[in-house]
């Protein structure tokens, strides 16, 4: 079975690909509803993009 790498997006790209704010991809994150990590000392804050995916499979499961 082939493993697929998975991208490493920073708040920008995830705020871009959910359609909303930096500050509210921070909230979600402090909600613990988005899980990320942080990368260095410079590097900020990455989310996964399986973990945007998942995100978006839920929100669409319980809003309808």
């Amino acid at each position: 079975m082939e493993k697929v790498r998975d991208r490493l997006l920073n708040v920008d790209q995830v705020g871009q690909r959910l359609q909303c704010s930096r500050r509210h991809v921070y909230n979600l994150i402090e909600k613990g509803a988005l899980p990320a990590f942080k990368i260095g000392s410079r590097q900020g804050i990455r989310v996964k993009e399986s973990k945007i995916e998942k995100f978006l499979d839920e929100c669409s499961m319980n809003c309808g």
